[in-house]
């Protein structure tokens, strides 16, 4: 894990001086926790707010980890799943999955095994020996297991979906049905079919803004003490969007921490400034790098 990643947007950037964060995280986090001892042990967020923007159904695992850290979680999601507006293409797409066409399932996301799911109304897949799984991440790998009843074929060591094609080994004229998200970057598509695959994509779900937001500024006053966890770029940009333009100083002194590369670039492109970016780019990789970063100041590094 990496802390601040100067290169590409660490603390300092866009007028942020790092002396900001250093200050605060210092006098709040000044007890590194010992070597070898397990994070939890030591309480190395003692006392920081944190504010977890996730879907509310993905938020409370990482409230009670923070919670064990000895942060104090705030669970206000600026997103939220909906079904896509149209269901016919993920429909027929599902029948064909069920009758044997696709070689290969790729799965991007929790969200995206929910809604597959959903789509079979629980008949599991478990009998289609010749039917291969690529999942991003060991979380999505799980429930794919739990509502699916498919052990994953591929997966990456680091969690994008670029890495994810690469796990897919020789994939040239290979069926592959990738169910994601309305809003999803087109990059794994993209490198799939310049390998050689027939990939049909369709809109499993769409991420949309959570409602709610109007005392969220009030409650972030300029940011000072605040740390914002990021887990896409999504959750970036309907922050911003709760906030609206007059409140953007919300963000002025907090420390923006992001779970991965993609979801700090977004950071970047919207104007925001991360401090921290997870080099494992999962919710346990995003808890660490945090806990690294501010043992980091509290040290003096």
């Amino acid at each position: 894990m990496v802390p601040p990643d100067p290169p590409h947007g660490g603390v300092g950037e866009h007028g942020s001086p790092s002396d900001i964060h250093s200050g605060v995280w210092a006098e709040r986090c000044s007890a590194p926790h010992a070597p070898g001892r397990a994070m939890s042990e030591t309480r190395p967020l003692a006392g920081m707010r944190v504010l977890i923007t996730r879907a509310a159904e993905r938020a409370e695992g990482m409230a009670a980890r923070l919670r064990d850290l000895g942060a104090e979680p705030l669970v206000h999601p600026t997103i939220a799943y909906a079904p896509p507006e149209d269901t016919e293409a993920l429909r027929v797409a599902l029948e064909r999955l069920e009758a044997g066409f696709y070689e290969w399932l790729m799965l991007t996301s929790i969200t995206a095994v929910e809604a597959v799911a959903n789509g079979l109304s629980g008949r599991k897949l478990g009998g289609r020996v010749s039917l291969k799984i690529g999942a991003v991440g060991p979380a999505t790998a799980v429930a794919t297991q739990a509502l699916l009843g498919l052990e994953v074929a591929g997966m990456p060591e680091r969690f994008t979906g670029e890495e994810l094609a690469a796990a897919l080994g020789d994939p040239v004229g290979r069926r592959v049905l990738l169910p994601n998200a309305e809003m999803a970057r087109p990059a794994l598509q993209e490198r799939l079919q310049a390998a050689g695959a027939m990939v049909d994509r369709v809109i499993a779900y769409r991420t949309v803004p959570a409602p709610g937001g109007t005392e969220l500024a009030a409650t972030l006053g300029d940011g000072t003490g605040w740390a914002i966890m990021l887990s896409s770029p999504s959750t970036a940009q309907f922050l911003l969007a709760q906030l609206g333009p007059a409140n953007r100083r919300a963000l002025q002194h907090a420390l923006l921490a992001c779970i991965g590369p993609t979801t700090a670039n977004a950071c970047r492109e919207l104007g925001l400034t991360p401090s921290v970016v997870a080099e494992a780019y999962s919710e346990e990789g995003l808890l660490r790098a945090l806990v690294e970063y501010v043992e980091g100041v509290a040290g003096g590094t």
